[in-house]
């Protein structure tokens, strides 16, 4: 993809995979919400969460952003992570950004205490490394017409 192909991917809607390091040297995936904004990736997590205790340990890490459908598409990124207090805005525009502008009001009337308990931190990710994928070059005019016809087809089909 080219820079701008990956700046729009990572502006869409999708779950990253942020992969953390145990202190055992084991490789940790967490499916995660993010904000992709000026070359970084923002995550919020609990104080007390594990891949917060692994960033801690190992800064080290990579994110997974991918679409499943196909034609396929990624976006692999490494690098440093840091810890940050809670930005405002991230807090505010993550459940907006995956839920719309009614999800995020509920979330945050209703479940927001549920999902996060306790106090929240900012992960943030300045890739040094950054690798994609996208097979849509590669699919003919008609499959890719099929592959967008399926996403409404019943799945039988």
């Amino acid at each position: 993809m080219s820079r701008h192909e990956r700046e729009r991917f990572l502006a869409g809607r999708r779950v990253a995979v942020l992969v953390t390091i145990a202190p055992d040297g084991q490789p940790v995936p967490t499916p995660i919400w993010y904000v992709y904004r000026d070359g970084a990736f923002y995550f919020r997590t609990a104080d007390t969460s594990a891949k917060l205790a692994n960033v801690r340990s190992n800064p080290r890490v990579s994110i997974c952003v991918q679409d499943e459908r196909p034609p396929y598409r990624a976006v692999t990124a490494h690098g440093p992570a840091s810890i940050e207090p809670e930005l405002p805005w991230l807090a505010r525009g993550i459940p907006r950004r995956y839920l719309g502008a009614i999800g995020a009001f509920a979330y945050n009337r209703v479940s927001q205490a549920r999902v996060e308990r306790g106090a929240e931190v900012t992960i943030v990710v300045r890739p040094d490394r950054v690798t994609t994928i996208d097979y849509t070059p590669e699919t003919p005019f008609i499959g890719r017409a099929w592959l967008t016809l399926k996403r409404i087809l019943p799945p039988w089909l």
